[in-house]
């Protein structure tokens, strides 16, 4: 599964990472999904508790080279549950720990995921854009391309690794993370490397 992301300002110029939400404490982000008719309700389920759910797994670590067997690392299956974990954190700026999702054919929120069945033409499964003001987002829009031809589980994993993008995070080097420009890992859930840089970031860190 391949993706990208693309950060602009106002003036529509692209822009270099590290950009992060601004928001008042206990302020929700509504998220928007838009096309929700493309897909059966157990799709539209998958998609929804992507961004929601508050579930763990526990993961060998030697299933991704990461330790010996019989250690384990945990993962959420859900942002709000791993933001409200980062949220913990002390950080300079307020985590986003609060997702609303709406059901609006308008475009409004403040991220939108547009499902669509049309093919990216350069075979991208995934595309999320961020507007800025300086280093503020103000908007996040997701498109999932294909969606007729996708599993849930794929829907998930784009769902996914888009909105860690629509948070702020950028692409990650480790290729066995959610957050690899390309998907590749078995296990494509929320690490506690994805916690710890959302952590970051929202401290003001540049790393």
């Amino acid at each position: 599964l391949k993706t990208k992301y693309l950060i602009e300002n106002l003036q529509g110029d692209t822009v270099s990472t590290w950009k992060s939400w601004r928001i008042v404490e206990g302020r929700e982000l509504t998220v928007n999904i838009v096309n929700s008719d493309l897909v059966s309700q157990d799709k539209l389920d998958a998609i929804k508790s992507t961004i929601l759910d508050t579930q763990t797994i526990d993961v060998d670590d030697s299933l991704l080279g990461k330790g010996p067997a019989g250690t384990t690392s945990t993962y959420y299956l859900g942002w709000n549950g791993a933001l409200e974990k980062a949220a913990n954190y002390p950080t300079k700026y307020e985590i986003p720990s609060k997702l609303r999702i709406i059901d609006s054919s308008k475009g409004t929120g403040d991220i939108t995921i547009t499902l669509t069945t049309l093919q990216d033409s350069d075979g991208y499964s995934g595309y999320t854009k961020s507007i800025t003001d300086g280093n503020q987002i103000l908007k996040s829009s997701i498109t999932i391309y294909d969606v007729d031809a996708l599993t849930a589980e794929q829907l998930s994993t784009i769902t996914r690794h888009e909105f860690g993008h629509a948070l702020g995070l950028a692409h990650s080097t480790a290729k066995e993370d959610l957050m690899a420009p390309s998907i590749s890992t078995p296990y494509p859930f929320i690490s506690d490397c994805d916690i710890d840089a959302v952590a970051a970031l929202y401290d003001g860190k540049k790393s």
